[in-house]
């Protein structure tokens, strides 16, 4: 189990890529993403949520059914592809690790997987990045913001030296 040092709390809350006021704002890449049949992960409730809602229907979502630390009930309908696992707050499992592993290596567009997670997701874009193909799209929220939009590529180099100060426990 890694966990988040109290040092990288700071830098983490910056946006890892553009962050956008509304999702409905990135519509076009967001659809030729998905007419090229490439990979669109998406972190976190609202974001899941309203990529659903549009018929933008990511591959892989990871959720904890909880928005800004408050429980919801999340109505993701676009697949019985669901798996759980517990990842606590600051921490990322093995469980958590284990489970994006089988996503990325499973999903598609007629395979979309949902991950929950009792405790909390927001770690999970990390290994997302430093897994995922160079061509994906990573959608986060950020709260009271907006949705950052992540090319993998472009956040590798970062990301990968966030993941190096993470803590072994």
């Amino acid at each position: 189990m890694l966990k988040l040092p109290k040092s990288l709390r700071g830098e983490l809350k910056e946006p890892l890529g553009e962050l956008h006021k509304s999702i409905d704002l990135i519509k076009d890449p967001l659809k030729k993403q998905l007419s090229e049949d490439k990979l669109i992960i998406s972190i976190g409730d609202v974001t899941s949520r309203n990529l659903v809602e549009m018929q933008m229907h990511p591959q892989i979502c990871i959720i904890d059914n909880l928005i800004e630390r408050e429980p919801v009930q999340n109505n993701l309908d676009h697949t019985d592809n669901i798996v759980y696992v517990n990842n606590p707050a600051g921490y990322l499992t093995e469980e958590l690790d284990e489970a994006i592993d089988n996503a990325l290596n499973n999903a598609s567009s007629d395979n979309r997987i949902i991950i929950i997670v009792d405790g909390e997701e927001d770690l999970a874009v990390l290994p997302c990045v430093l897994k995922a193909p160079s061509d994906t799209l990573i959608l986060y929220g950020q709260p009271k913001e907006g949705v950052v939009m992540l090319k993998v590529d472009e956040a590798f180099d970062k990301v990968e030296n966030f993941y190096k100060q993470l803590i072994n426990e």
